[in-house]
């Protein structure tokens, strides 16, 4: 990409992206479910790490460098209960047991991040969707190997997902 057609802004964020055969599973819970929300696609199932929302190419580098400098391990994800947000009418899936590593790896990416909310470690399974009791589900493991920073949408307005760069996690156990 020339100079002149990179974008002014993009919505961005880190995340964890499930296996394929992971994203299945938990996509089929999504589609199990009673009620108005509107299912998330497979392909769209992921642990958002940071949200960094609007960023123009200076604050993307700082990203892309940032990530350079992660120094953590793989670990391990059981994705086992059922919950949801009341707002934004989201129902999800999350860990009864988030390992520790996952809360190094969101706080370190989350720095100057615009997102005020406490991290909760979760993989939205419905938008728009009525409410829900919280339930544990079967579990669903996978090892975080990677972790990718996602653009949402193009030119800063929200839509699709297009991931931008991929980085092994590789630190010691």
């Amino acid at each position: 990409m020339t100079v002149g057609d990179e974008p002014k802004r993009q919505r961005l964020f880190f995340a964890l992206w499930p296996p394929a055969d992971a994203a299945e599973r938990i996509a089929e819970i999504g589609r199990t479910l009673d009620g108005p929300g509107a299912v998330v696609p497979c392909d769209k199932l992921h642990v958002t790490l940071a949200f960094h929302g609007a960023c123009d190419p200076a604050g993307r580098d700082a990203l892309l460098a940032r990530a350079e400098h992660v120094t953590i391990a793989p670990f391990d994800l059981v994705f086992d209960r059922l919950d949801g947000f009341d707002k934004p009418r989201l129902i999800w899936l999350g860990l009864s047991r988030p390992p520790a590593a996952l809360f190094e790896l969101a706080e370190f990416l989350r720095a100057d991040t615009l997102d005020p909310r406490a991290f909760v470690p979760h993989i939205t399974l419905q938008r728009r969707a009525g409410p829900i009791s919280a339930r544990p589900v079967a579990p669903i493991a996978w090892t975080a190997r990677e972790f990718v920073l996602a653009e949402s949408g193009a030119r800063g307005v929200p839509g699709g997902y297009r991931i931008l760069a991929r980085w092994p996690l590789a630190g010691e156990a």
